[in-house]
């Protein structure tokens, strides 16, 4: 009898779905599941610090590389417009390092609802990858452009010299965007980062806040050739001295280039700068703060095998106090190199191996993008490493 019943049960399981997707197959809608588990084992220390004491010797780790699952949906709607769905959160294979309290579930990434239209472009409402972190990547050839063997951290960091990090690489939240068809090879994407947090007038000493952000990202493709062009500007983040009033602002413009060549390898190009602005800042806190990056990258690929690398410099910043007396950025800068190796087992799986190297001038504090060590000021950051990524 109970055999039985879980035969019955099965089939009505069965119809139910063949129903489904029959419904779904007369609609048009399409769902799709995907996902990316990616691990890596790696030894990674950080010595050489201007503070021995602060030096992190060699360890060996196992690293989560931006694994993630999610699911998309779109359906037509009529008179050449598409509704959309996207949910996309990151997973965590190594749940011990850092997300014990939340398992194996990280963060959400792109998750958004929104309408295309044909041949013009997608209206976006959600959590997105704005301007600056889509150029971010066009140097680097790692997987995902995350994890210990890429070379962002020339373009993204500042040297530890602001309160907290540049969010130029941070998924834009509360947003609203568009993303333009390719007209003639030119496409253009935009976002505009809500201002939830805005604050009221209050007094002399409360907060002051208009917390909206804006990001725009032109692209140009034709033949070979690949140009990317990026500017964002943060309002009220606080990031250079920690403040929590108005008129804060920080501001990048990047530009990325890929050009493939007879041979089949691709040669790349990131430039960055940006600048961070606090106008109220007293004394030795800093009104504002300026460096550039540059990141040259490289990638080959032949038969089942890969091979990449790239070289980063960021360079010294440039400051200045509140109180108008010189601000000392010398020896602030670094050099990032890797190099890596791929073997394309199937389509869906692939083994990888790498080194990489950040190297700070005596008051730089310059880490891997992702997946770094956190080094003290003047370390030298080397991480070796390898790995298994499957893609579905």
């Amino acid at each position: 009898m109970k055999k039985q019943s879980l035969m019955m049960a099965g089939a009505a399981v069965a119809v139910c779905l063949a129903t489904t997707q029959g419904a779904q197959a007369q609609s048009g809608l399409q769902t799709t599941v995907y996902g990316v588990a990616d691990a890596q084992f790696e030894h990674i220390d950080a010595v050489g610090a201007a503070v021995p004491a602060q030096d992190k010797p060699g360890r060996f780790r196992l690293s989560n590389v931006s694994s993630e699952l999610g699911i998309k949906a779109s359906i037509p709607l009529g008179r050449g417009m598409t509704g959309l769905a996207q949910y996309t959160t990151g997973i965590s294979i190594d749940n011990a390092n850092g997300g014990t309290t939340g398992g194996m579930w990280g963060s959400a990434k792109d998750v958004f609802v929104g309408i295309s239209f044909a041949d013009i472009g997608t209206v976006k409402l959600g959590r997105m990858t704005a301007a600056a972190r889509w150029n971010s990547g066009t140097a680097d050839f790692s997987p995902m452009g995350a994890g210990v063997q890429d070379n962002q951290g020339m373009l993204s960091g500042n040297s530890g010299q602001s309160v907290t990090g540049p969010q130029f690489n941070v998924r834009f939240d509360n947003t609203l965007g568009f993303e333009s068809a390719r007209f003639h090879g030119l496409s253009a994407r935009v976002y505009f980062s809500a201002n939830e947090n805005k604050s009221a007038a209050g007094t002399a000493t409360s907060p002051h806040l208009d917390d909206k952000s804006y990001s725009l990202g032109l692209q140009y493709v034709t033949g070979p050739l690949d140009l990317r062009f990026s500017h964002e500007v943060r309002d009220d983040k606080g990031t250079l001295n920690g403040s929590t009033d108005r008129k804060t602002r920080d501001r990048d413009f990047r530009f990325g280039m890929r050009y493939t060549l007879p041979t089949g390898t691709i040669l790349a190009l990131g430039y960055d700068r940006m600048r961070l602005s606090d106008p109220n800042a007293t004394g030795t806190a800093k009104t504002r703060l300026s460096k550039s990056g540059v990141v040259l990258g490289a990638k080959h690929v032949f038969g089942e095998h890969v091979v990449y690398g790239g070289y980063g410099v960021g360079s010294d910043v440039r400051c200045a106090y509140g109180n108008g007396s010189a601000c000392n950025g010398a020896d602030t800068g670094a050099t990032n190199a890797v190099i890596a190796y791929q073997y394309l087992i199937n389509p869906q799986m692939l083994f990888e191996t790498f080194a990489a190297i950040v190297k700070n001038e005596s008051r730089g504090k310059y880490d891997f993008d992702a997946g770094g060590v956190g080094p003290a000021t003047g370390a030298k950051s080397r991480a070796i490493g390898a790995g298994l990524r499957y893609a579905f």
